[in-house]
């Protein structure tokens, strides 16, 4: 039995209903669901609402590549929040089946080696493949009786498709956008899984006052949720959160 598994063992002793909360990109799978999916609508020119960046763009032809460089752009400049809004907004125009068509199509195309490739003049990741480690922690929380989520700053339809075509089969809250007349807008539901916004969808989707037994992330934007958990999880990409998984001894994946 490893250390980790102790760890459990150990805490399960003393909780009752226990519930584990996984981040999904880079940390269930490696890349990012949600940004191989806004390069596939860029790169083939596929958004549907030309208003993503302010005012609506009409017949402006490299508006998706504005979009693509402007998401990137956010990144860069440490907007997260900002970014991960943008990118959810991707799907604004296309009803929930579309979406995850696209999504789907995304995962077609990406494929499941981990490389590199250019667009719009931008080096990105290329592939999506599953963390199996973590899939195996997963599947040992749920032998012993812990309800598994998977809580992700990504749109629900990318994750979902995903979490499909990956066959993990757990309850998902991931940031959604408002449906009108059958159809995504750019507007976004609240509270949003987005950094600090994942413990307050933890208080409301989940359980308004008990702590998780385990959360596992894999980025420095998942430390609200990993404070709250009496088991911290970390996939150690090599960026500031594994520093701080090393000095306060959290598990490391």
């Amino acid at each position: 039995m490893s250390h980790l598994e102790e760890a459990i063992e150990l805490a399960l002793l003393h909780v009752e209903k226990p519930f584990a909360i996984f981040d999904f990109d880079n940390t269930c799978i490696m890349n990012d669901i949600a940004e191989a999916t806004l390069a596939y609508l860029c790169g083939n020119k596929l958004l549907r609402d030309t208003s993503l960046l302010g005012e609506k763009q009409d017949d402006n032809a490299d508006y998706h590549e504005r979009v693509f460089h402007t998401y990137h752009a956010l990144l860069k400049e440490r907007r997260i929040k900002a970014a991960y809004m943008l990118n959810a907004r991707m799907f604004s125009g296309f009803t929930p089946g579309e979406a995850e068509a696209v999504a789907l199509a995304a995962i077609t195309e990406e494929g499941s080696r981990i490389g590199s490739k250019m667009l719009y003049g931008l080096h990105i990741e290329r592939g999506l493949a599953a963390r199996r480690q973590v899939l195996s922690l997963m599947a040992y929380l749920k032998a012993k009786g812990v309800h598994v989520w998977i809580m992700s700053a990504s749109q629900e339809p990318a994750v979902r498709a995903a979490m499909k075509h990956f066959g993990i089969e757990e309850d998902l809250i991931a940031v959604k956008s408002v449906v009108r007349d059958g159809v995504f807008t750019s507007e976004l539901e609240t509270p949003m899984p987005i950094i600090e916004g994942k413990v307050e969808c933890m208080r409301k989707f989940i359980d308004p006052a008990r702590s998780p037994l385990l959360v596992a992330d894999d980025s420095p934007t998942g430390l609200p949720l990993l404070e709250t958990a009496d088991i911290k999880v970390v996939v150690d990409r090599g960026n500031k959160l594994g520093k701080i998984a090393r000095e306060r001894r959290w598990f490391l994946l």
